[in-house]
């Protein structure tokens, strides 16, 4: 998925947004960074831009096209006209979405939401597309480029979209002019596949958060170093430290069960290192699993593990579960997005009870990796299937989705209710959701207003009048690593349309393998500090063509 490193930033000449959420990766092989140079995807992408190839369709005098869809404007359909499914994968509670019924009320397109938690959901699409019986819009994390490229470009089960967009989507023709945009979202045949997801972003998205009640309560000092932390997660499991009156009710450490990142931590041992085994040594992209680095990471957290300083179901828990016992103050530690995301801590004006820790060990070379340049296309969010029986009316669904007012309301609320636009300005002021009644303030909170995997867009730097804005906890993670952040960040390329087939093979038993050992050797299962056992693990890497898949990728480094 990633190949070379590339100084330019993606979208240098615009702000960063502060729009939470749209790099919450959960596990899709998305890009986060700036655009390759000088690619065939490059020069098929400006060649599909160029262009339609398709005749403009007929509109009858009703103006309407293949008798169905309005051409332009609002509604796109007569009511009760059209109804498309979607599956993607969530973690609302409800599956319900308020600006989903608000874009019903906009166009009288019906959505037939099949949400499927990231657990699952993976293992659903699958399926799905295995038996034949798919939806509409497959979209969310689990999809990725091997994803489009083989039910794309291969199989046509997604279907092209550039024409559509051309015709009849003005907004998303805008989004993909931004600079880097189409070249980024243009497959190596020249086609575009997916719904844009365009937004500014975090250069970190998913880092360690400690309480600092917890640190208070135990009397010890932030950790600076493996040594330290280690030092203060024993500390938190042998004393009360959430202040119960139980000692014995601490959990020190976990982890999003979906995003883990415990790779991440090899960057404290001088390796920054992805979720897919690909690291920065000396600004190379190398492949990491197989490290000296990784190896004592892994040993440092399999230590930890066997003491009880990390979950004991850190690799068997669900979502909910992790959630649960957070809720309860029974984390220390724990990686994530954001804290409130495990603590159950609405986030409010004020910092809550949980700190950033910091990079460790950078007296010894102690670094983490840069996520983003500070903004992202992720360009395998979303797809319109063969399945579709009008993918255009489809196409101008979302479409309406990407404008301003409508962006405002997936993102941070309604129109109206969450936002007002300021009187005599192009501004809009977002006021604080407490003072709407109970019932408002479930319906417009942010993981109610829309499927937080699929596609929606505000214009990148776009900033809301607030009188009293949350505490930015993303900020405060971004200024306190950004001392020890790599400079660059592992970018995704297209892979070459004769790799299609046999990338996809290799990096689906590459992946599992790497995530399957990972968890054997933390939790004792195999001994990572047994040399047999680790010159075994790495043998079993080329068994499942690592060489060809480095190959693929572009990468020509194995670091030992």
């Amino acid at each position: 998925m990633k190949r070379k490193l590339v100084a330019v930033l993606l979208l240098a000449a615009m702000t960063v947004t502060s729009l939470a959420g749209c790099g919450s990766d959960s596990g899709s092989g998305n890009d986060a960074g700036s655009s390759r140079g000088g690619s065939e995807a490059d020069d098929a992408g400006d060649a599909a831009g160029e262009e339609s190839s398709v005749e403009p369709a007929e509109v009858d005098a009703d103006g309407k096209v293949n008798g169905i869809m309005y051409a332009e404007g609002l509604p796109i359909v007569d009511e009760g006209a059209y109804t498309f499914s979607i599956f993607c994968d969530d973690s609302s509670s409800t599956g319900e979405f308020y600006m989903i019924d608000e874009f019903e009320k906009q166009t009288n397109v019906k959505v037939d939401l099949q949400i499927q938690a990231y657990e699952n959901a993976t293992e659903k699409m699958n399926l799905a597309l295995n038996s034949g019986d798919y939806a509409d819009v497959i979209g969310g994390w689990i999809l990725d480029d091997s994803k489009i490229l083989t039910y794309g470009v291969e199989q046509g089960v997604f279907i092209p979209l550039e024409d559509i967009y051309a015709q009849y989507c003005p907004r998303i023709m805008e989004i993909l002019d931004l600079p880097g945009v189409r070249e980024k979202m243009t497959a190596p045949d020249g086609h575009i596949y997916t719904i844009p997801y365009v937004c500014g972003d975090t250069t970190v998205g998913y880092s360690p958060f400690i309480n600092g009640r917890w640190l208070e309560n135990v009397k010890m000092e932030m950790p600076t170093t493996t040594e330290e932390l280690e030092a203060v997660l024993t500390a938190f499991k042998e004393q009360d430290a959430n202040g119960n009156g139980d000692p014995n009710d601490e959990i020190p450490f976990s982890a999003d069960p979906n995003n883990k990142h415990l790779e991440a931590m090899t960057g404290y041992f001088g390796l920054p290192m992805d979720k897919t085994g690909l690291g920065l040594k000396n600004e190379e992209v190398v492949f990491a699993a197989m490290s000296s680095e990784y190896r004592q990471c892994l040993s440092w957290l399999a230590g930890m593990y066997q003491k009880g300083l990390i979950d004991q179901e850190i690799f068997t828990q669900d979502s909910a579960t992790w959630e649960g016992k957070g809720n309860k103050d029974m984390y220390g530690v724990s990686i994530a997005y954001g804290s409130n995301e495990f603590s159950g801590i609405a986030q409010t004006p004020e910092k809550s009870e949980f700190d950033v820790l910091p990079v460790l060990n950078t007296d010894k070379g102690g670094i983490w990796l840069r996520d983003t340049p500070g903004n992202s296309v992720y360009r395998a969010q979303a797809v319109i299937t063969d399945k579709a029986e009008h993918p255009e009316i489809i196409a101008r669904w979302f479409d309406n989705a990407f404008q301003l007012e409508n962006g405002i309301g997936c993102n941070r609320g309604p129109v109206g209710i969450v936002t007002f636009k300021e009187e005599g300005t192009d501004q809009y002021r977002a006021i604080d959701n407490n003072t709407l009644d109970a019932d408002m303030q479930e319906k417009v909170a942010w993981g109610n207003l829309w499927p937080q995997s699929l596609p929606k867009f505000v214009p990148i730097g776009f900033k809301y009048i607030e009188d009293n804005p949350n505490y930015d906890e993303k900020k405060a993670v971004e200024t306190t690593y950004e001392p020890n952040l790599t400079k660059e960040v592992i970018v995704s390329s297209w892979i070459e349309q004769d790799d299609v087939e046999m990338y996809s093979e290799y990096a689906s038993a590459i992946r599992d393998y790497f995530n399957q050992n990972q968890a054997r050797f933390i939790a004792g299962e195999q001994d990572v500090n047994d040399d047999a056992v680790w010159e075994e693990y790495k043998e079993g890497f080329e068994g499942l063509g690592l060489s060809e898949y480095l190959r693929i990728k572009g990468v020509e480094t194995i670091a030992e």
